[in-house]
């Protein structure tokens, strides 16, 4: 090779040097961008023209991006399974709260109810006595019908998320399938930031709702739902739909018309479902035999007593009808609620009797809610909100520290190391340096050779 052949290939080096030395400036300046994939200039040398020449120095090959699909994946599939009990988590702890402090709650207003009946029956004609009965009646009443309303509250508000959800999802499949048009038309160099938005809208997607992703061979990907709805297919995106359905008025989520609420069973809507569609639910059914068990012994039994004139005892709650929505609304009897005189404290129509009103507080402790006595079909209530919040937290912590643990995997990747940049900063500065040093001295040889012909 001439002389003017190495100045031309040394000056090559230079340029090639210089761009290692911007890939590494990038890769420094974007450290703590979200999603950003480490960069790696790929090199090669250039092969020798003829056998006289040792090679034709460097050339730049091309930028990549340093990505692991496995991880990327397991990402994908854990994702979903840590979201689901965040969520879940979240929505019961709405219905955790709603059941408010142990002995201020319902708890409080079944003792202080059956507290009433037995100082009636210490003072079965005591009008004091009798409007006590009346108040924690009514008292225990709106503790019922408040707790219903407040568990009630906490399915609306799940409901709303759910709502959420559903556009979020949608706007990140919008999203995917415009960045799947911009990567199959885009340059190599410019595809590397559209495929790590891309890997970031993914991830996001998989966290609410749980995917199957094939990425193409052009850098795009296809995403369907766990069942196999399609999401994105290439720049299309198939938009779910939340849609109001009776008796409750909650979303049902549909994909092209038909209903796929129940094919959803994991990612951050499928915890929301979850906890709408059966925890929640399930707690509000408790609740309900708890209120009907009540008005209905309570009622069974003021009925075969005797009220202060002689007279046969009616009802002491309005009589409920299905166990479902007991709670919400119980109530007493508006005839019962004007006259204390009507309780039926005595088991004969004799003044100053307490038969009654004593079996009436001894129901405290009777059978009357499936085999339980009140109180504790009111803890087990309260143990089951709480132990499944608490299972729902300690499986999330487990499922978060996997996920954990494959990001940092992916980050030892895909990840800027600022200790790597430096190094690799330094092995550009000193090529870059060294190619310089060669170049002077071609100069300086060509210089002297021009010298010589004066």
């Amino acid at each position: 090779m001439s002389l003017f052949g190495m100045l031309g290939t040394t000056a090559r080096a230079l340029d090639v040097q210089r761009y290692g030395l911007d890939v590494v400036g990038n890769n420094l300046a974007n450290v703590n961008t979200p999603g950003y994939t480490k960069r790696v200039a790929d090199l090669g040398a250039v092969p020798p023209s003829d056998r006289f020449s040792a090679g034709r120095g460097v050339e730049v090959l091309g930028v990549r991006s340093m990505r692991d699909r496995l991880y990327d994946q397991r990402l994908f599939d854990e994702l979903p399974l840590e979201q689901q009990q965040a969520a879940t988590s979240d929505a019961l702890g709405l219905a955790e709260v709603a059941l408010g402090q142990p002995g201020n709650s319902v708890d409080a207003d079944l003792a202080d109810f059956f507290d009433a009946f037995a100082d009636l029956a210490d003072a079965p004609t005591s009008p004091t006595a009798r409007q006590q009965v009346l108040s924690e009646g009514a008292s225990l009443a709106q503790a019922f019908n408040g707790m219903a309303s407040r568990l009630t509250e906490a399915a609306s508000a799940t409901d709303a998320r759910v709502r959420e959800d559903v556009e979020r999802i949608n706007a990140l499949t919008a999203r995917i399938g415009s960045l799947n048009t911009s990567i199959a038309s885009a340059p190599a160099f410019e595809s590397l930031h559209l495929r790590d938005e891309q890997v970031e809208a993914v991830k996001a997607l998989s966290g609410i709702l749980g995917t199957q992703v094939l990425e193409l061979a052009d850098g795009t990907v296809q995403i369907a739902t766990r069942s196999g709805r399609p999401l994105v297919i290439g720049s299309d995106s198939y938009a779910l739909t939340a849609v109001s359905g009776p008796p409750s008025g909650y979303a049902s989520v549909q994909a092209g018309g038909v209903d796929i609420t129940a094919e959803i069973a994991d990612g951050h809507l499928g915890g929301l479902l979850q906890a709408r569609d059966r925890e929640i639910p399930g707690y509000l059914a408790q609740l309900d035999q708890l209120a009907h068990g009540i008005a209905t012994e309570v009622n069974a039994l003021h009925a075969t007593g005797f009220d202060l004139t002689g007279a046969a005892g009616g009802a002491f709650f309005v009589p409920p009808g299905a166990v479902a929505g007991a709670a919400a609304a119980l109530t007493m009897d508006p005839v019962l609620m004007g006259n204390p005189s009507r309780i039926a404290a005595a088991g004969v129509p004799a003044p100053g009797d307490n038969q009654v009103a004593r079996t009436l507080a001894d129901l405290r402790d009777a059978a009357i809610v499936n085999g339980r006595t009140p109180d504790q079909a009111w803890s087990a209530l309260v143990y089951d909100v709480g132990a499944d919040v608490h299972r729902a937290k300690a499986e999330q912590a487990t499922r978060e520290e996997i996920v954990h643990q494959i990001e940092q995997l992916r980050d030892s990747v895909s990840g800027v190391s600022i200790d790597e940049e430096a190094a690799m900063m330094m092995r550009f500065q000193r090529a870059y340096e060294a190619n310089a040093r060669f170049f002077t001295v071609i100069d300086e040889t060509l210089q002297t050779l021009l010298s010589l012909k004066r």
